[in-house]
């Protein structure tokens, strides 16, 4: 029997499926008929995992959190509150609202090499906040949503590590 899972990010939120009877792990967004086999492996002792959809490998950086878990594919962060389903889980999902500053933490273990914004300014989805140097390699770091700079704890040449907070950020319409 599958189990259920509500799942929310800054855009949008959806019901998923997870069924960890026979062979592995199954995962579908219920309402679809379509399973995906689902694994996911540790790299070392790091937050860095191989994650394998239908046999497809996709490298990503899973920082767990109370409630959730923070994403990183590439150059996109994925910022998801996860909970059971609940018939009420469900009923209440549209109007609950996450409170507090949104944290952009450091995905990897680097220095800053640019901050592109400041407190106070207003930011819009997609937005590059900075940039960090990491293994040789310029990333860059950008807004999950639009919203205002609250905080930004870092500066040009400063070693970060992976979790390090980068950039507290007000979303737009809390």
């Amino acid at each position: 029997m599958a189990e259920k899972y509500l799942v929310r990010d800054v855009d949008s939120e959806g019901e998923y499926e997870i069924d960890r009877s026979g062979d592995g792990i199954r995962v579908r967004r219920a309402g679809t008929e379509e399973w995906k086999a689902v694994e996911l492996q540790p790299i070392g002792d790091s937050q860095l995992y191989l994650l394998m959809v239908d046999s497809h490998p996709t490298e990503l950086f899973l920082q767990r959190r109370r409630g959730g878990a923070v994403a990183t594919i590439g150059r996109h962060i994925f910022d998801y509150d996860v909970e059971r389903w609940r018939p009420q889980t469900a009923a209440r999902a549209g109007r609950q609202e996450a409170s507090g500053p949104r944290r952009i933490t450091a995905p990897m273990t680097g220095s800053i090499v640019e901050v592109r914004c400041a407190p106070g300014q207003a930011v819009q989805a997609g937005d590059v906040l900075l940039v960090i140097e990491s293994m040789k390699m310029n990333n860059e770091i950008r807004s999950p949503a639009a919203g205002t700079v609250e905080q930004v704890p870092v500066k040009p040449a400063q070693r970060v590590n992976a979790g390090d907070l980068l950039v507290a950020l007000h979303l737009k319409g809390e």
